[in-house]
């Protein structure tokens, strides 16, 4: 039996790397940063979080694919908007300017 013929979403693997947004990248770099700024541990954000302290240092070092929930969780750990875990200061400034 001949299998259908899948239609290939990108040219290529680099193209499609560099077109897509990294949220896990991003994600790892606003938590680390919006926590340290904050002055708080990584047990302290976790304990706040309900999270294991091991599970946070694996999305800061962008090891994991977080669910939505945890980080709406994240973000009411740190009094702040889901989408300021998810954007980068510099596309903020752009998006504002």
């Amino acid at each position: 039996m001949k299998r259908p013929r899948q239609l290939a979403l990108w040219p290529t693997a680099r193209t499609a790397a560099e077109q897509v947004f990294n949220g896990r990248a991003v994600l790892a770099q606003q938590l680390r940063n919006l926590r340290r700024r904050r002055h708080l541990t990584q047990e302290s954000l976790a304990e706040r979080a309900g999270m294991d302290r091991s599970y946070l240092s694996g999305i800061e070092l962008g090891k994991h694919n977080v669910p939505l929930d945890t980080i709406c969780r994240l973000a009411w750990a740190l009094g702040l908007d889901v989408r300021e875990l998810l954007t980068t200061p510099t596309a903020r400034r752009k998006k504002q300017g």
